[in-house]
């Protein structure tokens, strides 16, 4: 049976949701799940680690963010991140 659920790490630019009330709403008053948690890393950027579906749905929200959002984990999301930044990256140039 395919696991439905994972442990996504999310590390989001601390700048990025100072400066924009969109994204500042979404991580903190729209819970993604009931174990999420938001946490400042060292770097200065906003650690979120929630527990959500594998979903279409998912990368939508997260690619919306651009540049904004770096997808830390599962590896395979984050592979997938990358080839499309890649390929994004190659449209444009």
């Amino acid at each position: 049976m395919k696991e439905l659920f994972h442990r996504h790490h999310l590390a989001i630019p601390k700048k990025h949701v100072l400066s924009s009330e969109r994204s500042a709403f979404h991580l903190t008053e729209r819970k993604l799940s009931e174990d999420q948690f938001l946490r400042e890393t060292a770097d200065g950027r906003v650690r979120l680690s929630p527990t959500v579906a594998d979903t279409a749905e998912l990368r939508w929200w997260l690619l919306g963010f651009g540049e904004g959002v770096e997808v830390i984990g599962p590896k395979a999301l984050r592979a997938e991140f990358k080839e499309t930044a890649e390929n994004m990256a190659r449209a444009y140039s």
